[in-house]
């Protein structure tokens, strides 16, 4: 009867972890929860005149072929949402059994097609392969940080240079919390030479506005 009562204890245990979310679940639910939103520097740009005003979009979408946490990201002047300033799609692959997720980051090939895709985000359904340039090399590992979670790119990442085609190495790293998104973007030419000259605070402090209706 004993032996009973402890199989029938046992099982409810197992149960109950059973029914429990894998510490990677909930990682990748903070993830996705958290990444999309509307951003700006505005802040930053008053303290810092260095620093250009911005406004950053990150927009969950559909488009099934990428994957099932695609994101559209747009980036405007702050002062002039009319003015983009560049597009790309965000793909966020969890990585199996951890508490780490690999964002990898696409081009499209006719930008303007989807300009503003934030507000009309069903268009993404009708993305197709050839629609989209993968930016080879140039994935970012996430993982926990200090706040919230932290992001660290390797250092193949490559990109041709608007213009010239020139290719850069591009460092990427950036930091995410519930308060907002700072991004920091080093390119460098062939001999190693920054690409443009950067202020004391090379990093993008972006607040997360309000406004956002994901």
């Amino acid at each position: 009867m004993a032996r009973s009562r402890w199989l029938h204890v046992a099982l409810v245990l197992l149960a109950s972890c059973a029914s429990q979310p894998k510490r990677h679940e909930v990682f990748l639910a903070e993830l996705t929860q958290v990444l999309p939103g509307s951003y700006d520097n505005i802040a930053q740009s008053r303290a810092s005149p260095e620093h250009v005003a911005l406004r950053l979009v990150i927009a969950p979408v559909q488009a099934g072929f990428l994957g099932k946490h695609v994101y559209y990201v747009q980036e405007m002047a702050a002062n002039d949402v009319q003015r983009v300033l560049a597009q790309r799609l965000y793909i966020l692959e969890p990585v199996e059994g951890q508490e780490r997720a690999v964002l990898l980051q696409a081009d499209f090939a006719e930008p303007m097609r989807w300009r503003d895709g934030h507000l009309r985000r069903d268009l993404f359904k009708s993305l197709l392969p050839e629609d989209v340039r993968p930016r080879v090399g140039c994935d970012i590992t996430i993982t926990r940080g200090e706040r919230g979670f932290t992001g660290n790119g390797r250092d193949t990442c490559r990109i041709s240079a608007p213009g010239t085609g020139e290719t850069l190495r591009v460092e990427q790293r950036f930091e995410l919390d519930a308060d907002g998104l700072a991004v920091f973007e080093r390119q460098r030419d062939a001999m190693g030479g920054l690409v443009r000259a950067e202020p004391a605070d090379p990093w993008y402090r972006f607040a997360r506005r309000a406004d956002a209706p994901w």
